[in-house]
């Protein structure tokens, strides 16, 4: 069997970026509920898309906005395409679930066949200072684990903020056979 970049990657990150958004409204509706305990009204929404695990992580906010980046860019370097262009000004939950939506959206036009052949195609990132790996390594070493990182981390900050979140939350949607 061949590795397939195409499966590796854009399903997953539909399906986690769907459980993303899903559980930023219940971290939106926890905000929302507990009013009291913050700041003047109509700091709380900010509030929580500002909390960090630690002072030297991104925010809530930032960690969403990579998670975005990291799969649209990502599946479109493989495929050969122009992503989405975002300009990372969000401030608020409505904010983030219009650019998932967006990322969504850009993901399903993708077709599995952009992505056939490409295993070994350099691929580049702006970070990497012109290094370049091939698109499977690249989707097995760096893409995958890093959306992963950042889908966690908000995942993490949203717990540890007291959303209450379990282990189903962060998997979203599953399909199972049937038994």
């Amino acid at each position: 069997m061949t590795f397939n970049l195409y499966e590796a990657t854009v399903p997953g990150f539909i399906r986690a970026l769907a459980a993303l958004k899903e559980n930023l409204k219940k971290g939106e509706a926890y905000a929302v509920s507990r009013k009291a305990f913050f700041h003047q009204e109509g700091q709380l929404e900010g509030d929580l898309l500002k909390q960090q695990l630690m002072f030297d992580q991104f925010n809530l906010l930032k960690q969403v906005q990579i998670a975005c980046d990291n799969a649209k860019l990502g599946a479109a370097r493989i495929a050969g395409v122009e992503a989405p262009v975002h300009a990372d000004n969000e401030t608020t939950f409505a904010e983030l679930y219009a650019r998932i939506d967006s990322v969504i959206a850009f993901l399903q036009t993708l077709e599995p066949s952009a992505f056939t052949g490409k295993e070994e195609t350099a691929i580049g990132n702006p970070y990497w200072e012109g290094k370049t790996m091939p698109a499977r390594g690249y989707v097995v070493h760096h893409l995958v684990p890093n959306f992963y990182f950042h889908v966690t981390t908000a995942y993490a900050i949203m717990r540890a903020s007291g959303v209450l979140l379990g282990k189903s939350d962060f998997f979203g949607e599953r399909r199972f056979l049937p038994a």
